[in-house]
């Protein structure tokens, strides 16, 4: 069960995620030709993560809309019983799909062991921080921070330790934010010492630690998809710039020894580890030209403006306009679409004849027309979907008894097309399956007169002719082949 589930649902789901991250991510490279301030805003990232993860919404990749037609729960009016007892079904019966299933299995087991080991390193790393935390000393005695730095730690319940390591500063915490100093910041011109601290105290001021977190639990989880490493690495080089660009711009005429404070910290200090969880001032994560950019902007004579509420106002709109589009949009591209005008349906049974035409009029249904049309076969043959689509119904309870075990599947375009009187089944509900893939055997259960697969087509909810869907023409060469008809 959990296996058809991994092949028909999570996987597809997984895959159109990292394509929807890759295109985010070429999208951000594209604007940063004609806006690089928003690319180097680190709220755009914070942004454009939540965007990346909307296709793994499970709305987005649950049936299209889970409606089952009006014409199919009143297709047989004698009914006393519930014709739909739920719309979540259960398969009765589920066949291997052999070496590709095996492969999926793998490629599936892989995934669930990589989050495993990537979630051990997300909280080894928090241990490792904490542990080393704990071995500083607590600071009380606050008469080395000015009185503006003490008024915001007080007010943030800010915990301030120092330790005897040469580390680059960082702050941490989720819930309870911790400022970890070396001693050696102290051994610092006061200007240098002030401006330091200053920038640690910006990332709590703006929620940084919390983000920083974030990001990198969702780099653990998604540890496969490598768009979202890329925008976790972005996300950090920015956030040092802005808080390098808000402390300058709070004292534009630090900049000097702003820029002095960071060449003394890279030179002094160096981080024992690198567990991505913490904010550093000069951590191991960075590389030469992310420094020269940041030394760069600390001298420039430009002062770089904060992004106002009409900026961040146009980041909501436009996240919020790709995030819809994204949910409306669904993952239909690869669906067949069809139509009037399409008859290229793959005929549902080849070993088979038409025992019963659409509109057909019996005794056997009360004079009623037939509603599709009936391939006689030997019970056992192989039944194939006609179009691509999500399998909404794939049992025998669902719909009314005289079906037996039925497939409904939904397409593009709000049509279905349902597959009756099945012996098996090799597809389950909320699966997408392609046009030509296997999903159940031709048998006689329901009422019946023999056995045969009864195959309906619905527009909008309607009954629709199936003859315009299929070329019936190959069924009767086929047929003549294997000596089926006469």
């Amino acid at each position: 069960m959990a296996e058809q589930w991994f092949t028909g649902t999570f996987l597809f789901q997984l895959t159109i995620f990292i394509a929807w991250s890759g295109i985010l991510s070429g999208l951000a490279l594209a604007i940063r030709k004609f806006s690089p301030k928003i690319i180097n805003w680190s709220r755009f990232w914070q942004a454009w993560l939540v965007i990346a993860l909307v296709p793994l919404l499970p709305a987005l990749f649950s049936q299209t809309n889970g409606i089952i037609p009006e014409q199919l729960k009143a297709a047989f009016g004698d009914s006393q019983q519930s014709l739909v007892l739920h719309s979540n079904s259960v398969v009765s019966q589920m066949e291997s799909s052999g070496e590709l299933q095996v492969f999926i299995s793998l490629v599936s087991l892989m995934l669930v062991l990589g989050v495993c080991l990537s979630l051990l390193r997300f909280v080894l790393g928090l241990w490792k921080v904490r542990q080393f935390i704990q071995q500083a000393t607590l600071v009380t005695d606050f008469k080395a921070f000015s009185p503006v730095q003490q008024k915001t730690i007080t007010a943030n319940s800010i915990k301030i330790l120092v330790t005897e390591q040469t580390v680059s500063p960082f702050v941490f915490g989720f819930f309870r934010v911790s400022m970890l100093l070396p001693k050696s910041v102290f051994t610092m011109p006061a200007a240098q010492q002030g401006l330091l601290i200053d920038h640690e105290l910006m990332h709590i001021k703006r929620q940084d630690p919390k983000a920083v977190i974030l990001f990198r639990l969702c780099a653990c989880l998604f540890w496969f998809n490598p768009f979202i490493s890329f925008m976790e690495k972005r996300f950090l080089q920015c956030m040092e710039l802005n808080c390098d660009t808000a402390v300058i711009s709070a004292d534009p005429g630090a900049k000097l020894s702003y820029a002095r404070a960071l060449i003394a910290s890279l030179k002094l200090h160096k981080s024992p580890f690198d567990s991505g969880l913490t904010t550093y001032f000069s951590g191991p994560g960075f590389n030469k030209q992310d420094f020269e950019n940041r030394i760069k902007l600390a001298m420039s004579g430009q002062s770089n403006k904060k992004f106002g509420w009409c900026a961040r106002l146009t980041l909501v709109l436009m996240s919020c306009s790709i995030g819809f589009f994204a949910m409306a949009a669904k993952p239909f591209f690869s669906l067949d679409n069809f139509n009037q005008l399409n008859t290229d349906g793959i005929l549902p049974v080849l070993n088979g004849r038409i025992s019963s035409g659409y509109d057909d009029i019996s005794d056997f249904r009360g004079k009623r027309p037939h509603q599709g049309i009936d391939f006689a076969a030997p019970i056992g043959s192989e039944v194939v979907a006609s179009f691509s689509g999500w399998v909404i119904i794939a049992d025998d309870v669902t719909l009314h008894q005289n079906y037996g075990k039925v497939i409904l599947i939904e397409h593009q375009g709000q049509n279905q097309s349902l597959y009756a009187h099945l012996s098996s089944f090799s597809v389950e509900s909320g699966q997408y399956i392609s046009a030509g893939d296997k999903i159940g055997t031709v048998g006689a259960t329901g009422r019946v007169t023999g056995p045969h697969l009864h195959f309906e087509v619905l527009e909008n909810g309607k009954h629709a002719n199936p003859k315009r869907f299929l070329n019936l023409s190959e069924l009767s060469s086929s047929a003549r082949k294997v000596g089926v008809l006469r």
